[in-house]
């Protein structure tokens, strides 16, 4: 076991370390375990002896209540106080029984014992005396007023008990009563003040055993300081000893000294062979030592061979050093050059002159320079590199400039000139400027310059000859650049017409399908909104706007044959989300470079069209329908009154019939002709001071006279009507309109009310009717020219749609309002305001000259 630990400094070290460990845990273990068996048996018994206090404090507590009860049963003689009695009775004998179980030492023995005596005496002696006085003087045997204790003694017969008992409580003598009380709070005091000695008790012992863990754990620290001083001390002296030695002769041998050879103490362990190793390392460098000796003046005269190969080598290595440096130059100028020439072939603008300038200047040695940009023989910019803003203008706008005459030469210029500013340089210097045109091939003028600058010297005819080279790249750069700007525009003008028609157009090229902005208006594309420029590429399928189209199956089989390249030569009419627009659908080929390259649709939106068409069709069926009812009336009667001799009376009757219906037939026209004239603005006023209260109650008595279903009444407001500026008879039209529709559209009869009001500066007039009333959204076209609200009762009521419209034109022309509020079946109100005060005079004026009036 021992060789086995020596053989490794490790093992030393481990073996001791858990020797160590092992002794602590186990002194410390056998520390606390002790201690904590010690506390806890002391604090069990401080918890007993606290419980017994306890349990002695409620026993004298119970006796004291038991003894007020049993006075307030004396003087009271309550039953409900007799049985309170008996419950603490029974509760002070289980107490004293515990105490007689349970005493553990004398004291508390002789205090069970008193215990027990005073309850059998006080069970047996006072307490049936007690009840027995009590009873004697309810049933009249006592008559006294106070307890007498010689009375006390008659009443109950006195139990034998034990003479020598503690308590021994005669009933005869109330100082034997009150002695035995006192001895009975004498035993309490005297058994807790023995709980007290033996609470103490245990305290000092806990305290004594805490210390003694305390003694312990000194002890067990003092045996482990031992442990470490008899066992590892002595280790590690030698190990650090052995390694002190080892160090001070690797000195030595560091310096170039003679080692020592040093004395194995234990060849096992790693420090032996550590000793070891260095001893035959030693020998073996003492022997090195000499023959490196006799080597070095063989290798001093070998270094001095060396010495001049190497000022040799270094003469080479300069001259490879400047190849290598031209080589860099000309692969950095080759680098900018190819860099320049992709510069050049790409498509960019002008931000990438800079970079071309900066090249130019670097592959040219140049100091500083610019390209200048012509255009219809002017300078219209310019990208320099170096140079500032006053030598750019310099080179702008001087007259003599070399641009100038780079660009009547055609060909390249050179100047030298001596320059004493202090910018760049501090002292004078001589500027060599070069200046090659850029020539546009096809036309031979100038489009662009190269301008150079040098300060050491001159440009020679090779850099020159370069510069031209790369002036004939630039113009192809610059030409290429100005056809690719034009195409740009180009595309972008087209793009921007494309967007500015209102017809939607697609255009389907191989599988890709582009679209305009109106097409994605139409169809609510969500993309309508972020549209910028150009057509965009559709990102939903045929199927998807088909969705939207009511001739769904029309439409995709149409725009399958435009798929196929069958281009259909008729158009299509289609109508979108139930017929919310109308579209008109044709498909063109579009064909360049001799070959077909793909279809463009255009879908006219010709809702506003359609409308029209609809609406002229219920004009002329409406207007049919209005002439020939009266036309047939008077053909009818003329008919008979040819054909047959009719008597007076009836004649008088039909031509009255047909002067009614040529008085409707004259009205319906005067409506057209009335309706042609505003729309031309040929409509003329007379305009007069009216009063509209009179016009107005006049009117309606009129149509009054022609229905008896209909209840007319006029209100006037309380403020006094002043006088208006209008036409008299357009007033009476736009009122007679007003109340005969009322009338009409009224067919079950009901109350027809006129209200005017004066206002601050206007007269205001309502029409309240009950009829069937207007829906809400018919309501915005009400007042348009021909439009009749869509329903059955409506259109059981003959009428052009004019007469509204009419009267929107008068009350504009009068500079007033109206407008109409309404709820389907529930009847109307139409509301003309009129201004009090026209700015027109009395005379005729055309409509015209009115509505130039208004506007100013």
């Amino acid at each position: 076991m021992k060789s086995w630990l020596n053989r490794t400094i490790g093992r030393q070290i481990m073996s001791a370390f858990y020797m160590i460990i092992l002794t602590l845990v186990l002194t410390s273990a056998g520390v606390y375990f002790y201690t904590k068996s010690q506390v806890q048996t002391s604090r069990q018994e401080l918890l007993t002896l606290n419980d017994h206090r306890t349990r002695a404090t409620n026993l004298y507590e119970s006796w004291q209540s038991l003894q007020y009860e049993m006075r307030g049963f004396v003087l009271l003689g309550d039953k409900a106080m007799l049985e309170e009695i008996e419950r603490k009775k029974t509760n002070i004998n289980q107490q004293t029984t515990w105490f007689e179980k349970n005493a553990r030492f004398k004291e508390e023995k002789q205090y069970a014992k008193d215990a027990r005596s005073l309850y059998t005496a006080y069970t047996q002696r006072v307490m049936p005396s007690l009840t027995n006085y009590v009873a004697a003087k309810k049933d009249g045997d006592v008559t006294e007023p106070f307890l007498q204790m010689a009375t006390l003694g008659k009443v109950t017969k006195a139990p034998t008990l034990d003479p020598k008992r503690k308590f021994n409580i005669k009933t005869k003598s109330a100082a034997d009563m009150s002695s035995s009380i006192v001895d009975m709070e004498t035993v309490f005091t005297k058994y807790r003040n023995s709980l007290n000695k033996q609470e103490l008790a245990a305290q000092e012992k806990l305290g004594k055993q805490v210390n003694a863990s305390q003694v312990l754990g000194f002890i067990n620290l003092a045996v482990l300081l031992l442990i470490i001083a008899l066992l590892v001390r002595p280790f590690v002296s030698r190990l650090t000893g052995q390694l002190r030695q080892l160090n001070r002769e690797s000195s030595r041998l560091a310096q170039g000294e003679d080692a020592t050879p040093i004395k194995v103490v234990n060849s096992q362990d790693e420090v032996g062979e550590l000793t070891t190793t260095f001893n035959q390392m030693a020998a073996s460098i003492s022997s090195q030592k000499m023959q490196l000796v006799s080597s070095n003046d063989e290798l001093q005269s070998q270094q001095e061979e060396l010495v001049a190969q190497q000022e040799e080598l270094q003469m080479q290595q300069e001259e490879l050093e400047e190849a290598l440096d031209t080589t860099l130059r000309n692969e950095t100028h080759l680098r900018y050059r190819n860099e320049l020439t992709e510069t050049l072939a790409s498509r960019e603008t002008l931000t990438a002159y800079p970079a071309i300038i900066e090249k130019l200047i670097t592959i040219t040695d140049a100091e500083l320079g610019a390209i200048v940009f012509l255009d219809d023989d002017r300078y219209t910019d310019i990208v320099s590199y170096g140079m500032t803003p006053d030598q750019e203008h310099q080179l702008l706008h001087s007259s003599i400039s070399l641009l100038e005459r780079a660009r009547m030469h055609k060909h390249a210029v050179r100047s030298t000139k001596q320059v004493t500013s202090d910018h760049p340089l501090p002292y004078p210097y001589s500027m060599y400027e070069t200046v090659v045109p850029v020539m546009d091939p096809s036309t031979n003028t100038m489009i662009a310059s190269i301008y150079l600058v040098r300060y050491r010297d001159q440009f020679n005819e090779e850099q020159t000859e370069e510069i031209w080279s790369f002036s004939r790249q630039l113009a192809l750069s610059l030409l290429r650049m100005r056809v690719f700007d034009e195409i740009e525009r180009e595309r972008e003008k087209t793009s921007k017409l494309l967007h500015s028609i209102r017809e939607a157009v697609i255009y389907i090229e191989d599988d890709k399908i582009f679209a305009n902005k109106p097409l994605l208006a139409l169809f609510h594309h969500p993309s309508h909104d972020q549209f910028d420029e150009g057509l965009m590429t559709l990102d939903v399928k045929i199927e998807e706007l088909a969705v939207q189209v009511d001739q769904h199956e029309a439409f995709l089989e149409y725009m399958s044959r435009v798929c196929l390249h069958e281009i259909p030569t008729e158009g299509l009419s289609l109508s979108l989300n139930k017929e919310e627009r109308f579209v008109q659908v044709y498909a063109e080929g579009i064909q360049y470079g001799g070959r077909f390259r793909g279809t463009m649709l255009v879908l006219r939106d010709v809702t506003i069209e359609t409308g029209i068409d609809r609406m002229k069709s219920e004009f002329v069926s409406t207007v049919s329908h209005e002439l020939r009812t009266p036309l047939a009336s008077i053909f009818g009667y003329t008919e008979l009154m040819l054909a047959k001799d009719l008597p007076i009376d009836r004649q008088q009757r039909y031509l009255s019939t047909i002067h009614s219906e040529t008085q409707r037939l004259t009205s319906l026209v005067n409506d057209f002709l009335d309706v042609q004239r505003m729309e031309s603005s040929q409509q003329q006023y007379q305009f007069e001071k009216l009063d509209l209260g009179n016009l107005i109650q006049e009117v309606a008595e009129f149509h009054a006279g022609s229905t008896s279903q209909h209840q007319l009444t006029l209100e006037k407001g309380d403020q006094p009507l002043r006088w208006i500026e209008a036409d008299e008879s357009k007033m009476r039209q736009l009122f007679g309109n007003l109340i005969n529709n009322a009338i009409k559209y009224s067919p079950d009869g009901g109350e027809i009310e006129l209200k005017l009001e004066a206002l601050d500066d206007r007269l205001r007039i309502q029409i309240i009717d009950e009829g069937i009333g207007i829906p809400q959204h018919a309501l915005p076209e009400l007042f348009s020219k021909f439009y009749r609200v869509d329903n059955s009762d409506s259109r059981k009521i003959g009428g052009t749609g004019l007469g509204l419209a009419i009267c929107q034109e008068i009350v504009r022309a009068h500079e007033g309002l109206i407008h109409v509020e309404s709820t389907e079946g529930s009847g109307s109100t139409f509301t003309i305001e009129l201004p009090f005060e026209q700015i027109s005079s009395l005379e005729t004026i055309t409509g015209t000259e009115h509505a130039k009036d208004h506007k100013r």
